[in-house]
């Protein structure tokens, strides 16, 4: 199947331009014509109206009718006399003895009944109009003058060759005008800059500006997108780089105890049960850290199923009605032994606050809340967490710390996978620098803000801020 040809837009504009000029030169010459038609049978008739008014008022005074109408010589008009009965007495035309009786002509019937009859009919196929005027005579009689006229086809082909000739001038500078206003309306569209639309809107037309929007915001949404995708895959590098590092850690440390212990060179049961400690130790990093990245790849499944909740469920469990106050009061209970460890005191300030969520969410964004707090914090300090309504009536979580703190930079960073605040500290207390990017995605399931309000040296408050409820 052959292709179907392009179609252009100069073309177009050209032939429209073309077209209209054509169109206005035979509408122009229609309406000329027909407007000198009509002028011309007017004065015409006029003038016959004139020559009967003449003519019967010389034949009221003459002797003989037909011998004063015999000596008559008017041009292209003829002179009919009509006696009371219709019968025709003179013609300068033709025998009148030739001729029917006229008594029912309706110029002749007009002339008997009020003295003046005028009446135009057509005369042939060429559009020629007959006039004819009538006048009552003083004996009874009528007389009649009839003249013909050009019609329009007559007069238009009189007019043929100025027509032509016009016709002709005017194409030629039609097209030229079309050439030139063609190329005039296309010249904008072809200045139109695709990669940045916007500085094209000054010489663009009014209609294009919204064609021009919409590429530019079209090209921004792509520039955005090739920014996340970017964005995503320094993110995929970064984490695989990451995970790699803190999976091989606890491995490498794992590994190396037990081949001590394997090739028999543990001296004594003390080195024994040191080594035995740390195989532990590492052992329950690892497993922290696998946990928390398989709950990661769940929160990242679940905002990836969108509005498909049955998905969801599958994906995250089913929603529930959670207390604040049990769940919170529950994860400060499993992180007293830490927090003694650490020297810190941890107080609660809780108030009765019910969220619609999943509990093991939940549970895991104040639990890493929490042990941020004592983790970050210095010996003597103290860990906050309250839970209730705020004066909007919406339930939140805020866990405060008098730790290290936050500086302003690394605000934006935090909540991001393996980013730690300081390294040393993470690494000598445990951490897997996930918690706060698992804070962050549970806060966004539940449709929670977070808000962070931190100073150097003083400590850090983190608060949780769901949606009200119902």
């Amino acid at each position: 199947m052959a292709p179907r040809p392009k179609r252009s837009l100069s073309r177009r504009v050209f032939l429209t331009v073309f077209y209209v000029a054509l169109a206005v030169i035979v509408v122009f010459t229609v309406a000329g014509t027909v407007y000198l038609q009509n002028r011309l049978t007017g004065a015409a008739r006029a003038e016959l109206a004139n020559e009967t008014e003449v003519v019967a008022a010389a034949l009221d005074d003459a002797a003989s009718d037909t011998e004063l109408l015999s000596r008559l010589t008017l041009n292209q008009t003829r002179i009919t006399l009509i006696a009371p009965d219709g019968t025709v007495t003179y013609d300068s035309v033709e025998d009148a003895a030739s001729l029917p009786n006229h008594k029912n002509r309706p110029e002749v019937s007009d002339a008997f009944k009020t003295g003046h009859g005028s009446i135009e009919r057509s005369s042939s196929t060429l559009g020629e109009v007959m006039l004819y005027e009538a006048e009552l005579l003083k004996d009874g009689s009528v007389v009649r003058l009839a003249q013909q006229q050009a019609g329009f086809i007559t007069v238009f082909l009189t007019l043929i060759v100025p027509v032509l000739a016009l016709a002709v001038l005017v194409g030629v500078v039609s097209i030229i005008v079309a050439r030139r206003e063609s190329r005039a309306i296309i010249a904008p569209l072809k200045l139109v800059d695709l990669d940045h639309p916007r500085r094209s809107a000054d010489n663009a037309y009014i209609e294009m500006e919204p064609m021009l929007d919409r590429i530019e915001s079209q090209r921004q949404a792509l520039k955005a997108q090739m920014r996340t995708l970017a964005d995503n895959d320094r993110m995929r590098r970064e984490f695989t780089a990451n995970i790699t590092h803190e999976l091989k850690t606890p491995l490498t440390a794992i590994s190396g105890y037990a081949e001590l212990i394997a090739n028999d060179m543990v001296e004594t049961k003390k080195d024994l049960k040191k080594f035995g400690k740390r195989i532990y130790r590492e052992a329950g990093h690892l497993t922290a850290l696998v946990n928390d990245i398989l709950i990661l790849s769940n929160l990242d499944e679940a905002e990836h199923a969108g509005e498909d909740d049955h998905r969801m469920d599958e994906i995250m469990g089913v929603q529930e009605n959670v207390a604040l106050e049990e769940l919170v009061d529950s994860v400060c209970q499993r992180l007293e032994g830490p927090a003694e460890k650490a020297d810190v005191t941890m107080k609660l300030e809780l108030a009765p606050a019910n969220v619609n969520g999943i509990w093991r969410l939940l549970d895991e964004l104040v639990y890493n809340l929490a042990s941020n707090a004592i983790r970050y914090n210095r010996p003597g300090g103290i860990v906050t967490v309250s839970c209730g309504f705020d004066a909007d009536d919406a339930p939140f979580v805020r866990v405060a710390d008098t730790g290290i703190g936050i500086a302003p930079e690394e605000r934006d960073k935090i909540f991001e996978r393996f980013y730690r605040v300081d390294k040393s500290r993470s690494k000598a207390r445990g951490g897997t620098g996930l918690g706060l990017a698992i804070v962050k995605h549970a806060a966004l399931f539940h449709h929670a803000t977070i808000d962070v309000d931190s100073e150097l040296g003083k400590g850090t408050a983190f608060t949780v801020t769901f949606p009200a409820q119902p």
